[in-house]
């Protein structure tokens, strides 16, 4: 049982410390009233806190951090140190983000990004990179983008040196985003690594980390077996034994923070540990509740609204989540994406001009070669003009026909908007009026109920209008990310049964056919476990009672076949060959964007199988889709 022992012991010094310290501050202030901390005293405990991994300590808090460093910046950057230059930078950034002000740290990363890139200086860009991807992991559902960045500091990184000591700091990064997106198997990868590096190269600040992700990621095992939860105990102790050797009050947060989920995860076997990580949640809230915009007091009251939902406290969690999450919040987000978003297109647009600059050294080389021999090659160059006329007429032709292209995007763009406006348009005066409704007073608790359920329902809905155009935005344009890996399909259908169960709003039973014991297919889980449930939750709405079936089993050597039928009340003959159009709804007065089935069949058709409706079945309807049992030319993740 992980206990941050011997704490109260510590505590007490540290108080007595703490007490002697400012008594003994007040008699120096009497003896010598113009005594202060010089600028080089602040940038030696600055560059002190990039060394240990901190951003404040018990003496100097997150404010002066920030205030010393805005100070000292254009000092030092004259100094020859450029490396220690940059760290402070980002070190400033990541200030402004724990305190909440994430416009002002883009605003640093976008400078940083600017020197190094005006300066040519490579480590500059790795930090820049980082910066941009802490911004982004501050937003939510931001992770990919957050992702992104860090592998390219890596990438930069690699330019400088494969064994640079900075690399640590980015798989530890990488590692924390690949955990919270649940790709586990990639995670525990780079903590391998990170732990033959720390074998060979030990560094306490490092260490102290990395058991943070060792701990979480046990943890998000510990649904399996509680033997998961012994092993987080174990890096926790360590934890624990690297903060009493160098007590730091940042560590210390970190520690409290992961013991308090280790608590959370334990009480899936035994609830009174809800209590103990509630407990603790509740501590850190208080501790930072000065600043209800900072990074900790948005990671302690989001665990501890589901701490509350779990426990049926839906009221607690509600009030939190309102005050933790103001409408301007939402509006505030999306500031900070567009702005960190404009750094990260200026990098690639960078990274594409130096490539191009690349290509035309080559070319102008090519050229001064081929004059010297430009004599001996002049009936060479007589075919190669013509040839080169031949690419101006079809460049012209190129060019009509990209003409006629944007014409038709116009014209595409135009209908989906006005399909957009009219799907969005019920939910939002749903949401509006039934808000004001909830603002009036006399109204009986039933009739809240009932208002506030409309509002969740209609917001859920917006919720996943928007989700939808952001998936089929991203399939279009090769944006989506797929992870192909080895997965068995015969759980994953039993998964997917299992979850529409728990959501079904119907009597219809749900039935699972297939003659396989397993199957392994390289797909990717998580798009395949989409394209089902969408089939199946699309079954449920025309489908009161009777049976919905999801049927598996292969059907030749290299492909396998899904099929869902339901008996509800079918599809006309005469909207079956629509019905994988955008917007397309049999129903328009069912809840559902009209999406849904064309992500399904994008999907399908980039992992590399096919989908139809079944035209010969009456009983209902009947959706089929082929998927390959092995992706053609060993196909990988896409990014």
């Amino acid at each position: 049982m992980p206990i941050i022992n011997k704490r109260g012991k510590r505590n007490h010094l540290r108080t007595k410390i703490i007490i002697l310290t400012f008594i003994g501050q007040i008699l120096l202030a009497s003896v010598f009233p113009a005594y202060a901390i010089t600028n080089s005293e602040k940038q030696r405990i600055l560059q002190s806190f990039v060394r240990r991994q901190v951003l404040y300590d018990d003496s100097v808090s997150v404010d002066s951090v920030i205030a010393w460093s805005e100070q000292l910046l254009p000092t030092l950057k004259s100094e020859k140190n450029k490396e220690m230059y940059f760290l402070l930078q980002l070190q400033l950034a990541n200030a402004y983000t724990l305190r909440g002000d994430v416009s002002l740290a883009t605003d640093r990363a976008q400078l940083m990004y600017e020197e190094a890139q005006a300066t040519k200086y490579n480590f500059g860009m790795v930090v820049s990179n980082q910066a941009i991807g802490d911004a982004y992991n501050t937003i939510a559902n931001m992770a990919d983008k957050a992702l992104e960045s860090y592998y390219d500091a890596f990438n930069e990184l690699s330019k400088i040196s494969t064994q640079h000591p900075y690399k640590t700091h980015l798989m530890l990064k990488i590692c924390n985003v690949l955990q919270r997106k649940g790709r586990l198997e990639e995670a525990i990868e780079v903590l391998d690594k990170l732990e033959t590096i720390l074998q060979q190269n030990p560094d306490y600040p490092t260490e102290f980390f990395f058991y943070i992700e060792k701990t979480n990621f046990a943890i998000s095992h510990g649904h399996i077996a509680q033997r998961y939860l012994d092993e987080a105990a174990t890096w926790l102790h360590k934890m624990d034994s690297i903060d009493q050797l160098h007590p730091e009050k940042f560590y210390h947060f970190h520690l409290r923070y992961t013991t308090a989920a280790y608590y959370r995860a334990m009480g899936n076997w035994d609830k009174q540990y809800w209590k103990k990580a509630l407990n603790i949640y509740s501590e850190l809230q208080d501790e930072y509740s000065n600043n209800k915009r900072s990074t900790y007091y948005r990671w302690t009251s989001q665990e501890k609204i589901y701490l509350y939902k779990i426990q049926g406290m839906s009221m607690e969690a509600c009030r939190l989540y309102q005050e933790l999450y103001p409408p301007i919040d939402t509006l505030a987000s999306q500031n900070y994406i567009r702005q960190i978003s404009t750094i990260k297109a200026k990098y690639q647009i960078d990274k594409i001009e130096v490539a191009s600059n690349e290509e035309y050294g080559k070319i102008i080389t090519s050229i001064l070669v081929g004059s010297l021999i430009l004599l001996a090659l002049f009936f060479i160059l007589a075919i190669l003009l013509r040839r080169q006329r031949e690419r101006v007429k079809q460049s012209t032709q190129d060019l009509a026909n990209s003409r006629v292209n944007a014409e038709n995007a116009m014209r595409a763009k135009s209908i989906f908007l006005s399909n957009m406006s009219h799907e969005i348009r019920t939910p939002l005066n749903a949401l509006s009026g039934f808000s004001a409704l909830l603002t009036e007073e006399g109204l009986d608790k039933e009739t809240r109920r009932q208002c506030t359920d409309v509002i969740q329902q209609n917001s859920e809905l917006l919720l996943k209008l928007i989700n939808d155009v952001i998936d089929l935005s991203s399939l279009e344009f090769g944006k989506l990310q797929f992870s192909i890996g080895k997965h068995d399909a015969v759980s994953i259908c039993q998964n997917v049964i299992d979850t529409v169960n728990k959501v079904k709003q119907t009597q219809a039973e749900l039935i699972f056919l297939t003659e396989l014991d397993k199957i392994i297919i390289e797909t990717d889980d998580s798009r395949l476990q989409q394209v089902l449930i969408n089939l199946l939750i699309n079954a449920t709405k025309f489908t009161p009672q009777g049976s919905i079936t999801l049927e598996l089993k292969k059907e030749t050597e290299d492909m396998i076949l899904f099929s869902v039928t339901d008996t509800g009340c079918g599809i006309p003959l005469d909207k079956q060959g629509s019905i994988f159009q955008r917007f397309e709804k049999l129903n328009e007065n069912a809840q559902g964007s009209g999406l849904g089935l064309s992500i399904c069949q994008l999907i399908i058709e980039h992992i590399g199988g096919e989908i139809w409706i079944d035209p010969k079945y009456t009983g209902g309807s009947r959706f089929c889709f082929t998927h390959p049992i092995n992706q053609p030319n060993g196909k990988e993740t896409d990014k």
